[in-house]
């Protein structure tokens, strides 16, 4: 029971790290949270520059998500420690912004 607990600790606090940096989410409540790329480019290349990061996540674009729509799809487990969840959310910010996903100020662009 304590995995699970950690599990949905570090979902509340990646969804909320997402957010708090302008990223949208979708209405995600699950361990598996979407983060919305604008266009199926920018998602491809945000992987990609995530991947650089060390970051590993799975680009979603269409078929598997409605045309016009991509998103990258992030996933955790209980044994990510609170020092990983951080690092994620670090390249991410550097990579959304260098994508024009969010500003500096941490609000969508």
């Amino acid at each position: 029971p304590e995995r699970l607990d950690r599990l949905w600790e570090i979902s509340d606090y990646m969804r909320d790290g997402f957010k708090a940096l302008g990223f949208n989410v979708l209405k995600s409540q699950a361990p598996i949270i979407p983060v919305v790329a604008t266009t199926m480019r920018t998602c491809l290349e945000m992987w990609h520059d995530l991947l650089d990061e060390g970051v590993f996540v799975n680009a979603v674009i269409p078929p598997a998500v409605p045309q016009g729509q991509s998103l990258l799809r992030t996933s955790y487990m209980a044994t990510h420690t609170n020092d990983d969840l951080d690092f994620i959310l670090e390249a991410f910010q550097r990579v959304g912004r260098k994508h024009g996903i969010i500003t500096p100020n941490g609000t969508a662009a």
